[in-house]
């Protein structure tokens, strides 16, 4: 035994252009042009890497999932998730746009009762 220990999965350097990783003794480039969320990771998270087991990685701090398959391959998963700036606001955007039978009646009675109140202004 030689006294090194060598992970399952670790990030060896980072780049300009993306992460090389090498998962179960073999290395991978991670281009940030495929893997856009991997460039908004901070400092020492972006060597907080977790090998979970049958090719899976995850960066647990900022809810990462990847596997060498993915990594080996990233033109047949065409899906890349960008982050959202406000998620909240943008599903109550999403939300308040809907139309249904439920917001049409409230705006028919909210009308019949003479429609949204004028706002008053106030001179100071």
């Amino acid at each position: 035994m030689s006294g090194i220990v060598e992970k399952a999965a670790e990030v060896r350097f980072i780049s300009p252009e993306g992460l090389y990783l090498i998962v179960e003794g073999r290395g991978y480039f991670a281009a940030f042009r495929d893997f856009p969320y991997l460039a908004d990771l901070r400092g020492r998270e972006v060597f907080d890497l977790e090998y979970c087991g049958n090719g899976h990685i995850r960066w647990d701090a900022a809810d990462i999932d990847l596997s060498t398959e993915i990594l080996s391959a990233p033109e047949k998963f065409p899906l890349v998730m960008h982050p959202a700036a406000n998620p909240a606001a943008q599903l109550g955007k999403r939300g308040g746009a809907v139309r249904s039978g439920r917001k049409a009646a409230a705006s028919r009675s909210n009308g019949a009762k003479g429609g949204r109140p004028a706002k008053k202004k106030i001179l100071a």
